[in-house]
């Protein structure tokens, strides 16, 4: 798999990182722990989690998961700022979890009104220095390591990630050596409050910019040296079934994504353009995906050496214009 340095971090790592925010909810621990041990065998390098994460419970899997690995040849990220609304403490809910999936793959039909049972509403945080490190002396006890590789404000708003008692802090924790590296996982808003702070700061994680959308976030990162983690490729708030509207609407758009999937299959076709459209942007930076089905981490993977190219970024800037047109 094609391996990126994450900025000034320092950070060597693979392209695709594992996004893990449905481990210990809707994936249960078996089935999680397959998908990050197939990811981490075919060359996956970079998984990321959060305390918010499976109702509370992500980082205790991922602990299990790092108990069969060489620490350094696994990079965790984890952040900081949001719990789940109930505490995150493992209480009735999370004990009928398996029960509950069960029940669903007996009856297919459940599927929908369990997905919505297993959103997990956020509590956000006040992000004092207290909680900077006590949340992450946390952290590192459920995963059973001594170190993270990237720690990040969950969720933080500009003005949170230039108070000088929370940089102090963030030093601090850097210094200590628990966390290689300190970013924001947040909006673009706050990646560029963070990248004009520069250090402690020295990467930014927010969704991938939607066909058509304005890119300066990611020229922003990009051009200050940031570690770029991109997230939701397929779009935010229903984006990827706004490309099939496009298509319907948009005959330049839907003769681009037809002459790609070549008389198969769409769908597949569109996602694969879109895969390939965030390794374009950010070429040099870690690309997040949920892999827990085996179809995904096949479509995936069979992406893991993608090289962007002058030909792959001529293909992202047509599939922007078809969409903006």
């Amino acid at each position: 798999m094609r391996r990126v340095m994450l900025g000034a971090s320092e950070i060597e790592t693979s392209c695709l990182g594992f996004g893990c925010a449905s481990l210990g909810s809707r994936v249960g621990a078996r089935e999680g722990l397959r998908a990050l041990a197939d990811a981490f065998d075919k060359g996956v390098r970079w998984f990321d989690f959060a305390p918010l994460y499976g109702g509370g419970r992500a980082e205790e899997i991922g602990g299990e998961f790092l108990r069969n690995r060489v620490r350094s040849e696994v990079q965790i990220s984890t952040k900081v700022g949001l719990l789940p609304s109930g505490g995150g403490g493992f209480g009735l809910k999370e004990a009928i979890l398996p029960i509950a999936r069960s029940a669903v793959r007996a009856a297919p039909a459940l599927r929908k009104a369990f997905k919505s049972a297993n959103v997990q509403p956020a509590r956000a945080l006040d992000l004092t220095p207290e909680l900077l490190h006590e949340s992450l002396e946390r952290s590192l006890r459920r995963f059973g390591t001594d170190y993270v590789d990237l720690y990040a404000l969950h969720d933080a708003k500009p003005g949170d990630v230039l108070r000088e008692d929370t940089l102090r802090a963030l030093e601090d924790i850097v210094a200590s050596g628990k966390a290689r590296a300190v970013a924001v996982a947040s909006s673009e808003d706050t990646a560029a409050a963070a990248i004009a702070q520069g250090r402690p700061y020295t990467a930014v994680q927010f969704p991938t910019p939607a066909p058509g959308l304005s890119l300066d976030g990611v020229a922003a990162a990009q051009s200050a040296g940031f570690g770029l983690i991109t997230h939701s490729v397929f779009g935010v708030g229903g984006a990827l079934e706004r490309m099939k509207q496009h298509m319907a609407e948009k005959p330049g758009f839907r003769a681009l994504v037809t002459a790609r999937a070549r008389g198969g299959d769409v769908h597949e076709a569109l996602t694969q353009l879109l895969l390939e459209r965030a390794l374009t942007l950010n070429s040099g930076g870690v690309v997040l995906l949920s892999m827990f089905s085996e179809a995904s981490r096949r479509q995936n993977l069979a992406l893991a050496d993608f090289e962007p190219s002058a030909q792959g970024s001529g293909q992202r800037l047509a599939l922007d214009m078809a969409v903006a047109a």
